[in-house]
């Protein structure tokens, strides 16, 4: 079972979670050692296979691979993005899909930053995004 690691979560935002069969798209909350999350039953009875928490200032990424038999986590911060050449970030907002935003909590748009970096051979590949809250 994979565990998910409360101490390096946002204290509180927005969970998607990808399932075999199911997304989850829910407001969760760290209290204490424990992650607060209206279906918390998932992630003890199905493991997923990629999951992203945020809020406005971080995302923590966690990505089965199962070919490789690890995982992949990654934390990405406002922050960082502060000290990358801004002509390289490309922050998109995006609306999500209605049947997720009219639930309790979920926005209706959120915040991709493309984070971009130039190749060997100068054209522009995209290294990596954070996904973000919008305030």
């Amino acid at each position: 079972m994979m565990r998910i690691p409360v101490e390096k979560l946002p204290k509180k935002g927005l969970v998607m979670a990808y399932f075999k069969e199911k997304l989850l798209f829910s407001p969760y909350e760290v209290a204490g050692e424990a992650l607060k999350l209206s279906e918390i039953a998932l992630f003890e009875n199905e493991e997923p296979y990629e999951c992203h928490f945020f809020d406005e200032e971080q995302e923590y990424r966690m990505v089965k691979r199962a070919a490789r038999g690890d995982v992949i986590e990654r934390i990405l911060t406002k922050k960082e993005e502060k000290a990358m050449p801004e002509e390289l970030l490309f922050p998109e907002d995006v609306l999500v899909k209605q049947e997720y935003a009219a639930l309790p909590g979920i926005p209706e748009k959120l915040r991709v930053v493309n984070r971009y970096r130039y190749s060997e051979n100068d054209t522009l590949v995209l290294q990596d995004y954070r996904m973000a809250l919008i305030r």
